[in-house]
């Protein structure tokens, strides 16, 4: 079920996202348009967060230190990631600050 949550909110990212705005590098494309509509009003980086669900998926169906580890360093990289895209936004959008200031990075009400 939490591999099928993860999954389902990827996709409903990609489809809020777009086609033009749809890239798997942190760094925006020079078309992009802030996305405000469907997942993103929740959530600033849901495809992030779909990342985490499945891994943790993962990691609860078989637990091992080797997936918890990699989960963990998943997670790690996806903050500093999170932190880098998002001044990139904030150079590209100056009202990207405002923007985020109602929704949450990667757990809606949380963080």
């Amino acid at each position: 079920m939490l591999f099928a949550l993860g999954f389902l909110i990827l996709a409903w990212a990609a489809v809020s996202l777009g086609g033009h705005n749809l890239t798997v590098m942190p760094d925006p494309r020079a078309t992009n348009a802030l996305s405000v509509q469907g997942i993103y009003r929740f959530v600033r980086h849901p495809m992030y967060t779909a990342v985490l669900l499945c891994g943790a998926a993962l990691a609860f169906g078989a637990p091992s230190a080797i997936r918890w580890s990699t989960l963990m360093v998943c997670l790690v990289v996806l903050i500093l990631k999170v932190k880098h895209e998002e001044a990139l936004l904030t150079q590209r959008h100056p009202d990207y600050p405002q923007r985020m200031l109602g929704v949450k990075r990667l757990l809606p009400f949380v963080w």
